[in-house]
């Protein structure tokens, strides 16, 4: 069973994202994978090197996936994640997605506590 790992990518292609409300990609290509599923974990720290665990109290991390590479789906459950539920001991549940997707994109907004972030979109 294929296992890849997609990151979303800060504009100049660091996996560190910084903590401002936008929206970030991974790169495109996940069209080829072997893989027909697809979950997403989130990190949030409070340093700019995204080494610390953050506990954020407020906002939003929105996830979707491209299937042909330019229209966005939600994911097939858990759309959005509460950002205060992601901490050192998370209680959010990742969103996944069932079938082919291009490319993953994420939408942040109103994050506090936290400065970086690591997102990843992991196919299986």
């Amino acid at each position: 069973m294929a296992r890849e790992r997609w990151p979303v990518l800060a504009p100049g292609g660091s996996e560190v994202l910084p903590v401002t409300d936008g929206v970030y990609y991974t790169k495109a290509g996940m069209g080829a994978s072997t893989a027909d599923n697809c979950q997403v974990y989130v990190e949030l720290f409070t340093d700019a090197a995204g080494t610390v665990l953050a506990s954020p109290s407020a906002g939003t991390i929105k996830t979707e996936g491209a299937p042909m590479g330019q229209a966005w789906l939600a994911p097939s459950s858990g759309a959005t994640v509460n950002a205060a539920d992601v901490k050192n001991v998370s209680t959010y549940t990742p969103p996944v997605f069932f079938g082919r997707m291009e490319r993953g994109r994420v939408t942040l907004a109103g994050i506090t506590g936290a400065v970086t972030a690591r997102i990843t979109f992991w196919r299986f």
